[in-house]
């Protein structure tokens, strides 16, 4: 419901709460597939609003992300690859708005195999292409509902990595079920609030969630 509202931060809280229910290697998997069902029911009930020229480049760039994560991810060291992560968020959150005379070529393309490509790796990347989006200076429903299906193909990756390597999903049938039960309602709810929420607060409620979470990696990454 918090995501489906201001586009990111539930992901993040729904991990958060995992542990101690679930076996430490089962968290990630389970909670790629619930978010799965999260990204793509919100994007399902706003599908009006979707921007596809983003997306469309972005799964392009997820594929090839994807597949280079897949290849290299026993062969490198990425401990503080979230720092990269925190301080392109706060520089596109905070930073003076890049101006072009037009669009930079290929820029969703690169983000969304950086995102997809470090979501495999490294965890929750999310607010990587909320943050894109934002400065785009995108409408309310079109930032959620296109960062949703964008993070949609992210999870669909990992989903599809975690089966390749082994992981029984049919182990957790039931605590996934219900969990993806649970997120399509609170999609739900949330896109039916969010055209309560004005703008203006909408976007300061965004600006700093991306900014609290990318503290947050910097600090679970230095700690």
């Amino acid at each position: 419901m918090v995501t489906a509202i201001t586009g990111i931060g539930g992901g993040m809280m729904l991990i958060a709460i995992m542990p101690g229910f679930l076996p430490a290697a089962a968290i990630v998997p389970v909670h790629a597939v619930v978010q799965l069902f999260a990204n793509s029911s919100r994007a399902l009930f706003g599908w009006r609003f979707l921007r596809w020229e983003f997306v469309l480049a972005f799964i392009a760039g997820s594929i090839l992300g994807g597949g280079i994560a897949a290849a290299i991810a026993r062969e490198i060291n990425l401990e503080y690859t979230p720092l990269f992560i925190a301080a392109y968020i706060l520089y596109i959150t905070w930073g003076p708005a890049p101006k072009f005379n037009r669009p930079p070529p290929g820029e969703f393309v690169f983000i969304g195999a950086l995102q997809t490509g470090l979501s495999m790796l490294v965890g929750a990347t999310g607010p990587m292409s909320q943050a894109a989006l934002m400065a785009r200076g995108l409408k309310r429903d079109a930032l959620v509902v296109s960062g949703a299906l964008m993070t949609t193909f992210t999870h669909l990756t990992k989903v599809m990595l975690f089966s390749l390597l082994g992981f029984s999903f049919g182990e957790y049938w039931q605590v996934i079920l219900g969990m993806s039960c649970a997120v399509i309602i609170g999609a739900l709810i949330g896109t039916r609030i969010r055209y309560q929420v004005p703008e203006a607060l909408f976007r300061r409620i965004l600006k700093w969630a991306l900014t609290l979470l990318a503290l947050r990696m910097i600090y679970l990454t230095l700690s």
